[in-house]
């Protein structure tokens, strides 16, 4: 079984027609991997990957910037 780390990573390639090398430190806004809209999408994929809703503390910029940092603060702290 795939972990959500890998899963989020492939749906974040998805979203894109060219291919991306998004590694776990990749800042996924400054990027332009993911933008204002696709952060909201982002957040809903998390939630279903993680099987339950996230805490908002936990849904900010921050947690959110990179695959290390919603690994830490999703994946290993659910």
């Amino acid at each position: 079984m795939e972990s959500k780390i890998v899963m989020l990573r492939k749906w974040l390639g998805d979203l894109h027609e060219e291919p991306l090398d998004i590694q776990d430190d990749t800042d996924l806004i400054q990027s332009g991997t993911v933008t204002s809209l696709q952060f909201v999408q982002m957040v809903i994929e998390i939630e279903r990957l993680h099987g339950q809703k996230l805490e908002p503390d936990v849904i900010n910029i921050e947690s959110m910037r990179t695959l290390t940092a919603i690994d830490t603060a999703v994946f290993q702290a659910g």
